[in-house]
């Protein structure tokens, strides 16, 4: 497949083609800021851009047709594929041999292939079929278990579409059962709406990335460290880089153990 091919393998964009540059984008892990200072260009961190370029090389899906693409909530990215995607990779394997219609039911004991109520369904299953099993392995996505509420609210997707989107939870929960191999750790955005809706980007009156590759002294590093921290803009992504800093620097344990207890305190309420 092409597109892998011009997937960056680092996470430093000076290296990186325009059609990188636009193909990460695509992908969700190249992002333009508006800022007090003017627009930017965000990046993911170079770990999560590696793993990304791995997952679509392990998969063989398209980042520009949106079968797989990265979501940021709360400073952590999570890779996601469209349940197109993930039916292909299932078909890809050979042993994909169809499944089941999908089925909701209100009370666990009558299921159906065409929800008509107004009210929204306990549950909906369905079963996917490998070759050499005896029977469709089934799976079941509830409706409290999914459906995202946010201040007491659906979104408007569930709202309009509910049914349909925990159908597809209850599909890609049995892809996922029935391909282990080819689709674990991979989820659809239907599946992780629940998790919380993605926050906006913060919009920082600093380039903190920037000031901190024109800091050549501790006590200056130790100085634009504080700031950070106390301007609530910290993320993991930025006491990283903080921590590679330090190391450049010198191996000034105190500076860099206390960007590590930044990042451990960041990650643990995202």
């Amino acid at each position: 497949m092409s597109t892998v091919a011009v997937l960056p393998q680092t996470g430093d964009d000076t290296q990186w083609t325009e059609s990188q540059k636009a193909l990460m984008e695509f992908a969700g892990l190249y992002k333009k800021v508006n800022t007090s200072n003017g627009e930017r260009m965000v990046l993911a961190p170079r770990a999560i851009v590696e793993a990304f370029a791995q997952t679509v090389q392990r998969t063989q899906l398209d980042p520009i047709a949106r079968q797989i693409y990265c979501i940021e909530r709360g400073g952590k990215y999570t890779i996601q594929v469209g349940i197109d995607g993930a039916r292909l990779v299932a078909q890809r394997t050979g042993e994909y041999a169809g499944q089941r219609p999908i089925e909701w039911t209100a009370d666990g004991e009558k299921w159906v292939d065409v929800w008509l109520s107004k009210e929204p369904p306990a549950a909906a299953r369905c079963g996917v079929m490998r070759k050499g099993f005896s029977e469709p392995l089934y799976a079941v996505a509830t409706w409290s278990g999914y459906a995202p509420h946010f201040g007491g609210k659906l979104s408007q997707m569930w709202q309009q579409h509910g049914p349909l989107m925990l159908g597809k939870c209850a599909e890609m929960l049995a892809l996922r059962k029935a391909f282990p191999m080819e689709l674990s750790g991979l989820y659809i955005g239907e599946e992780m709406e629940s998790a919380g809706p993605t926050p906006a980007a913060v919009l920082s009156s600093r380039d903190w990335l920037a000031d901190l590759k024109l800091i050549d002294d501790k006590a200056e590093l130790r100085k634009t460290f504080a700031e950070c921290k106390d301007s609530g803009e910290m993320t993991p992504a930025l006491s990283a880089e903080f921590m590679n800093h330090a190391s450049k620097l010198s191996k000034d344990s105190d500076v860099i153990e206390d960007v590590v207890v930044v990042e451990e305190s960041v990650e643990a309420t995202a």
